[in-house]
């Protein structure tokens, strides 16, 4: 059987991070339905620009994060966030619809949503109406339909909402919408967890048991690994000194600022943009 297999090289083309538009679809593929099915291999060690969605439409889908391999059947959902590494595969008849996209107003989208900004895997019963809303992008995009890329991210926006839609009407699921949006909107500042159980309606240990197990990380490490995204996109994007990009990533505390990032990050804050930038 032949394998089609895809690096780096060439899975960047459009990957492009943007903030012209609220919502912006750099493209969008009907990967493995209008071709004969053959065994598949992608990976990209440096990941892309943009978010990237998947959509399980046709047998076992198979990618592994963070150490950890999750085979997938139809109607499950991936989404990779920017610049993360990703690595997914598949056997005949494996097949499924893909998304890459930015914008200004994503990242707000996507919490709203109660979506984590992580890697986010999700399972669920395969959807017809997605499927649908998908065709209409790839047949939109095809046609050059008029009024394009306002076509594309209103059809995105509505697969999204969807997806939500269909994740909240699952027995026993929390979105934690007011907790995470109040983690994005106030992680510069000190977050108190029993305040975000509060938000809940939850005791404080129950929050953490059900956020972990939802959001795959405990709130804290949510919190952390939020915070140094952000210094790590201030330290390669910006000229922001060390001791400005500290505070504007949630720590105070120029010194300990950097003890935390070398922990996590492996280098201290000036090494990474040496590095990166």
């Amino acid at each position: 059987m032949k394998i089609y297999y895809r690096n780096s090289d060439v899975l960047n083309h459009k990957s492009i991070q943007s903030t012209d538009s609220p919502l912006i679809v750099n493209l969008v593929n009907d990967c493995f339905t209008n071709m004969p099915p053959f065994e598949y291999n992608t990976y990209n060690s440096k990941g892309r620009d943009d978010y990237f969605l998947i959509y399980v439409t046709d047998g076992i889908f198979s990618t592994k994060i963070n150490d950890e391999v999750y085979n997938l059947k139809k109607g499950s959902v991936v989404i990779f966030p920017p610049k993360f590494k990703y690595h997914y595969w598949g056997e005949p008849p494996s097949k499924y619809l893909c998304a890459h996209f930015t914008g200004s107003h994503v990242e707000k989208i996507l919490t709203d949503l109660g979506f984590s900004l992580d890697p986010l895997v999700l399972e669920g019963e395969f959807s017809p109406k997605i499927k649908a809303l998908f065709d209409k992008m790839i047949e939109a995009d095809i046609t050059k339909a008029p009024f394009l890329q306002y076509s594309l991210a209103c059809l995105l926006e509505e697969i999204l909402l969807t997806i939500a839609t269909n994740r909240e009407k699952n027995k026993g699921y929390r979105t934690f919408k007011s907790s995470i949006k109040y983690i994005h909107t106030n992680y510069t500042e000190k977050i108190h967890i029993p305040s975000l159980a509060k938000m809940e309606g939850l005791s404080n240990s129950r929050f953490i048991t059900l956020f972990t197990k939802e959001m795959g990380k405990t709130p804290s490490d949510y919190i952390l690994s939020l915070r140094l995204s952000r210094a790590c996109e201030l330290l390669t994007s910006t000229n922001m000194e060390i001791s400005e990009i500290g505070p504007a990533s949630g720590y105070k505390d120029p010194y300990f600022f950097s003890k935390i990032f070398k922990k996590y990050m492996g280098v201290p804050p000036g090494e990474y943009r040496k590095r990166n930038k």
